[in-house]
Parts: C-alpha cells; structure tokens; sequence
C-alpha cells in the first residue's frame, strides 16, 4: 500500500475552477483506476482556500500508473493556473487501518 497527503493554497477566486478541475480528474480515476483505493479532495473550516488530498494506491506500480495516466497528466500541467504556491506532499507508509471494514497490515495485506 502507498499513500500521499497533499495540500493545496488555492489562488484567489480560483477554487470553483479548482475544484471542477478535481472533479473531472475524479471521474477517469474512479472508472480507470481500480488500484487506486482513496482519492478524497478536502477543504478545512474557515480556510476556502486550502485543498487537502488524501490518496491510498494498492501499491506503489498503482501510484505510478496513476501519475502516468492522461488525466492525471491533464491535472498536473492545468493545476498550475490555480494554485498560489506549490503544493506540500508528504509520501506516507500505512502502518495499520481498515478499508470497507476490513482490517490490514502496512504492506497492505489482510491481517
């Protein structure tokens, strides 16, 4: 399993073409990408401008595949317009949680 945390300060007036940037984006992965887990936009109370991902891939070759895929590719070279800075990423290895109820290991196993 591989995971990203990812935050965005959003540009001014630019969150609804953010957003609707994401959405489309959502909308490939969701229907192209079944290795990849979680792909969840958030915005945090009071800041309209933060955007914050949490992305979970099946493994790392799924993240890969992800970032190689064409919409993916479209969000990466459209998102600059939006954005005020660049973003923060941080790369994060699961240690232990559950999906769907179903418990797993950090290497993404069943426990």
């Amino acid at each position: 399993m591989f995971a990203l945390l990812v935050r965005f300060t959003i540009r001014a007036g630019h969150e609804d073409a953010f957003d609707a940037l994401v959405a489309d984006t959502l909308a490939a992965i969701t229907t192209e990408e079944p290795d990849t887990i979680v792909y969840a936009s958030h915005t945090q109370a009071g800041e309209p401008s933060l955007r914050v991902f949490y992305e979970c891939y099946r493994s790392h070759d799924a993240f890969q595949a992800h970032e190689a895929a064409p919409h993916t590719r479209r969000f990466l070279s459209e998102r600059t317009q939006h954005l005020a800075g660049p973003p923060e990423v941080w790369t994060l290895t699961p240690v232990a949680g559950a999906v769907n109820g179903q418990p797993f290991r950090g290497d993404g196993a069943p426990r």
